[in-house]
């Protein structure tokens, strides 16, 4: 709920998501965070309470009681990315015959992030946790999928974590970039950067 540019930061993901045909918003989070609850009614969302120990079970509370066949997208409320339909080539990717599809944007020296590998034809090969010596400059920061794919999820502390394991079972992921700019505002620096006029956001 962090302003920038004079809006909550979750504000930029809603717009987003619903630039990429969105029918239904859900938003996950703890019955004490009032502010949180009180923004997504405001925009029209569905207010999923709940106490969540993972991201991974976040995310399964959101998507419980959905078809096996619908298409989800999957995103971070404190994050901040271009473009603005980010989202679309994701849905298209999953509406052409993909089970998940992965956004990267390309942050060299990003501290605390997934960094991973992907080949000539958008194929991710492997996905390091917060790696001290990452393996490219590319990242993932959000996602479409068929709700059906992603079984099992909550039984995974890490989105990564879960990814890798379905890559060892043989599951292929398909990797679209989409640009290099990217900011987490969960640290101090990039909400800093984001507040002191350090990048232009897309309205």
């Amino acid at each position: 709920m962090l302003e920038i540019d004079g809006r909550p930061v979750i504000d930029f993901l809603v717009e987003r998501m619903r630039t990429a045909g969105c029918d239904e918003l859900r938003v996950v989070t703890r019955p004490e965070k009032e502010d949180v609850v009180s923004y997504a009614k405001g925009v029209g969302a569905s207010v999923l309470l709940g106490y969540p120990g993972t991201i991974n079970e976040s995310f399964a509370l959101g998507m419980s009681g959905l078809d096996p066949d619908a298409v989800v997208l999957l995103g971070f409320p404190d994050s901040l990315w271009e473009p603005p339909d980010g989202f679309l080539p994701l849905v298209e990717a999953v509406q052409g015959g993909e089970q998940i599809a992965l956004g990267l944007f390309e942050a060299p020296g990003l501290q605390g992030s997934d960094f991973l590998n992907f080949d000539d034809n958008g194929r991710i090969t492997h996905i390091e946790i917060k790696p001290t010596r990452p393996p490219s400059d590319w990242i993932w920061g959000c996602a479409a999928a068929v709700v059906g794919a992603l079984e099992g999820l909550e039984r995974e502390e890490w989105p990564s974590a879960f990814l890798n394991s379905l890559l060892r079972r043989g599951r292929e992921l398909f990797a679209v970039a989409l640009s290099s700019a990217y900011l987490d505002i969960g640290t101090k620096a990039s909400l800093r950067q984001a507040r002191e006029g350090g990048w232009t956001f897309s309205s």
